[in-house]
């Protein structure tokens, strides 16, 4: 056995003696509210497919029109061969859904954000960014901070700890954070962050992957959430992997922002590019968010009634937690739920704090009262 064979050995051992390994479960279905997961039909719980998107007719046909037509692979990197009609188009409809100038299409919205602070952060930059933002934030931060620029992380949520942190920099600054936080479905301080950023001369940047398709009357996620229509985020990242039921990330930004980013984010530039059918698929989803039978008001439903069964309040986000502490009882949480036929899984450290181990319970446009219903009877026993 190499030293690498016996390092890499020691280390999973480790990881596993210390309860921390997981296994992926396998579908043989799509995720749809009933789905069959290692070889058993389970009630889906846990899928960020909140709308119901990857298997609506008309995403499904555009992809396959675009497969038929373009093939299966891009070609290549966006600069040099994998840009076609329909990458343009996508930017050009993420643009206009959120209410941009331009916005620039990645093959994953991790890639997204992690290019995004590497083009725009240097040398005399500061970044501030909130403690529990995504990991891809938290590489890009690590990207810019190679490069030269300074990294300070704010308290969860506090724009008063972030004014704190702009006070007495002069130079350029990126506030940056998740719209909509992807562990326990709370909403960042958007508003308040924004006028944090007006007064200090700061950029605000804001991953809004779980508030696309989500937030807002008609799904334009967070500053349609809080009514920031003459007034949003210099930047705001909306992944198409999640509510949009396909993949990949679009950045919406000022012209000379998109201008900048496609000629100097790595991600961008040196990655080959999205397919077409995925580009088609994601502008066809688009397309029925704008429709008149979006299924957006059914999300939103949909949300009330699990929330209102579990105490959760006026609740507004697909992601709703469901606090358990221990990692051991969360584990065992999980497993009564699979043994009712729910598939909920058990979130824990490193994804979370020490002793913050929660179920993750994510609620789709597509699940009936039945299924809500069942799955808050299930959880009220445990």
């Amino acid at each position: 056995m190499s030293w690498l064979d016996s390092a890499a050995k020691q280390q999973s051992d480790t990881w596993r003696s210390q309860g921390l390994e997981r296994t992926p479960a396998i579908f043989r279905t799509g995720q749809t509210p009933v789905a069959t997961i290692d070889g058993r039909e389970y009630v889906l719980f846990s899928s960020s497919n909140y709308l119901g998107l990857a298997e609506h007719p008309a995403v499904t046909r555009a992809a396959a029109d675009a497969l038929n037509r373009f093939g299966a692979g891009p070609g290549g990197s966006r600069l040099t061969t994998g840009t076609t009609d329909l990458h343009a188009q996508v930017e050009h409809d993420f643009a206009r859904f959120l209410g941009y100038e331009d916005s620039v299409f990645f093959s994953a919205g991790f890639m997204a954000n992690a290019g995004v602070l590497q083009a725009l952060a240097g040398p005399g930059t500061l970044i501030v960014s909130d403690e529990r933002n995504h990991a891809s934030i938290i590489d890009g931060c690590r990207l810019a901070k190679a490069q030269g620029a300074t990294v300070r992380v704010y308290s969860h949520r506090d724009p008063a700890h972030v004014d704190e942190l702009l006070r007495g920099h002069s130079g350029e600054a990126i506030v940056v954070t998740d719209g909509l936080f992807s562990m326990d479905g709370t909403l960042a301080p958007v508003p308040e962050l924004l006028a944090v950023c007006h007064a200090r001369g700061a950029a605000l940047m804001v991953d809004d992957a779980h508030g696309t398709g989500t937030l807002g009357a008609t799904g334009r996620g967070i500053t349609e959430h809080f009514s920031l229509v003459d007034d949003h985020p210099d930047i705001l990242v909306a992944t198409s992997s999640k509510a949009l039921g396909v993949e990949g990330g679009a950045v919406a930004a000022s012209a000379p922002v998109a201008a900048l980013l496609r000629q100097k984010a790595r991600t961008f530039v040196y990655s080959t590019s999205s397919t077409p059918a995925t580009c088609a698929a994601v502008s066809a989803a688009i397309g029925v968010l704008e429709g008149e039978d979006s299924p957006v008001p059914a999300l939103h439903r949909n949300i009330r009634r699990l929330a209102g069964h579990l105490g959760m309040g006026e609740w507004q986000s697909p992601i709703i937690p469901v606090p358990i502490g221990d990692e051991t009882q969360a584990v065992n949480a999980s497993a009564a739920l699979r043994e009712a036929g729910y598939f909920v899984p058990a979130i824990r450290w490193p994804t979370v704090p020490r002793g913050a181990a929660m179920l993750r319970v994510t609620v789709m446009a597509t699940h009936t009262d039945a299924q809500i219903d069942g799955l808050a009877d299930v959880i009220s026993r445990l």
